[in-house]
């Protein structure tokens, strides 16, 4: 079984794609809870007019989607099985509901259901924080009760790693250095060594240093430029390259002075910034005892010269 859902912030573009059902398809209306009107685009529209006056919501209407594999069957009880279950799990018990089918002849049938996130206890959208969470939960119970094949889990996307930036590259181009070349050397000597302070030995011995970053825990630094490493390393992430270098004795921070990084170090020193301009406005406290008042003198108030024309005599 496989549920998905989102919100709908257009109740017009919502209906007319429940009402326009696709080739080989028939639709048909299974359930319409507290609505004053039976036609479904009038119902979702006074739903979302309704939930966008008493809140300053926009995505009102909340849409979901449940899908059988091919050859599989519920009966009526057992679809309304699921949706009750998935409602009260995203707490929209209290709220209006429209449930439509959608029968085809190929796959089977297959069910939408519509919500209003407008709770009339409360008179405030439900949230969906989490709601993948409970999609999948009520997915996998319907498919232990009702007997049907477990959906396998889509496999997990791998994190295209980031290249190196257009300013690394353009530095690399003035300062004469192969970039190929520089990759290979550190591919090498992370895959020849097993530890950090082997490999910070074999790359000193050709002019590649590992020091500590400002921005991060390490940077490879050459001919004077500084680069992450984990960009120039296959299959390699930042826990892993930290990982490495636990042994190697690398200087990051003064005896009894903590490292700050990034915006935290930005921070700090704004406040530091900050105070001491403070500091240097502080006026300085009165003196105890008599102080005599000083009156400033007056400035007299000259009046702008009059200049004449020739008068013509």
């Amino acid at each position: 079984m496989i549920i998905k859902a989102r919100p709908h912030n257009s109740a017009g573009n919502l209906a007319r794609y429940l009402l326009t059902p696709k080739a080989n398809e028939t639709e048909f209306m299974l359930d319409l809870r507290d609505s004053a009107s039976d036609d479904l685009r009038k119902a979702l529209t006074d739903w979302e007019t309704i939930g966008r006056c008493k809140t300053r919501g926009e995505r009102v209407l909340y849409h979901a989607h449940i899908r059988l594999r091919v050859g599989e069957k519920l009966n009526e009880a057992q679809w309304f099985k699921v949706i009750e279950d998935l409602e009260t799990s995203l707490a929209f018990t209290n709220c209006p509901r429209a449930i439509i089918g959608h029968d085809n002849r190929g796959t089977g049938l297959h069910v939408h259901v519509v919500w209003s996130r407008l709770d009339p206890l409360t008179n405030k959208l439900v949230s969906l924080s989490n709601d993948l969470k409970h999609h999948h939960a009520i997915a996998r119970a319907a498919e232990r009760e009702f007997g049907l094949q477990p959906v396998e889990a889509a496999p997990e996307r791998q994190r295209k790693k980031r290249r190196l930036s257009d300013r690394e590259i353009r530095a690399l181009k003035d300062r004469g250095i192969n970039e190929e070349k520089l990759t290979k050397i550190i591919r090498a000597a992370w895959r020849a060594t097993d530890s950090g302070e082997e490999m910070r030995a074999m790359l000193g011995a050709i002019g590649v240093d590992i020091k500590a970053g400002d921005r991060r825990d390490y940077v490879v630094e050459y001919k004077g430029l500084k680069m992450n490493p984990v960009r120039l390393l296959d299959d390699v992430n930042t826990a892993a390259f930290r990982e490495r270098m636990k042994d190697a004795s690398i200087p990051q921070e003064r005896e009894g002075a903590t490292v700050l990084r990034g915006r935290r170090a930005k921070t700090v020193l704004s406040q530091q910034f900050n105070k001491d301009i403070a500091n240097d406005q502080a006026k300085p406290a009165p003196k105890a005892g008599f102080t005599k008042k000083r009156h400033k003198a007056l400035v007299p108030r000259l009046r702008p010269k009059l200049w004449y024309g020739d008068p013509g005599i």
